[in-house]
């Protein structure tokens, strides 16, 4: 029998019995009335495990390179190459701020990934700067354990 025909066939049995659907043999009032007592005595509490506590949050040591760096803006996406010097190779670029160290011949060393050193020329980087919020202050906090410049906004 086609399952289209089965639900039509459902459908008519149960309108046939009046068009109230028993469950296990209450009535439909019986059905509200428990269900009211049921909400009244709190059925709607959750008895799933109370969450667990949060954990201590331990903090991974930085480690802290060597050297003094200081937080600085530079203009976005420039160079930073590898020797204080026009044509030098390539080995990343700037992003807003930067862990800058010492300015000599017209380049400023540059903090990198694992603490490498790169150069960017020192026109390309100001005193730190943060657009949206200009009371902020940033500091060099070291290196995290992935070889990542970590950075303190305050």
């Amino acid at each position: 029998m086609p399952r289209i025909t089965m639900l039509g066939t459902a459908a008519a049995v149960l309108i046939a019995a009046g068009g109230h659907a028993h469950s296990q043999g209450f009535t439909p009032q019986e059905l509200d009335r428990m269900s009211k007592e049921r909400l009244d005595n709190g059925a709607l509490r959750n008895f799933a495990a109370p969450p667990a506590p949060p954990t201590a949050f331990k903090p991974i040591p930085l480690h802290q390179p060597k050297g003094i760096w200081i937080c600085m803006s530079a203009t976005p996406y420039i160079p930073i190459l590898a020797e204080p010097r026009a044509g030098a190779a390539v080995i990343g670029q700037t992003v807003g701020e930067i862990a800058a160290g010492e300015a000599r011949n017209g380049y400023t060393s540059v903090l990198i990934h694992e603490g490498m050193v790169g150069f960017v020329p020192t026109a390309n980087v100001h005193p730190y700067h943060n657009e949206f919020e200009p009371a902020t202050t940033c500091t060099v906090d070291g290196l995290r354990a992935n070889g990542v410049v970590q950075f303190k906004l305050s």
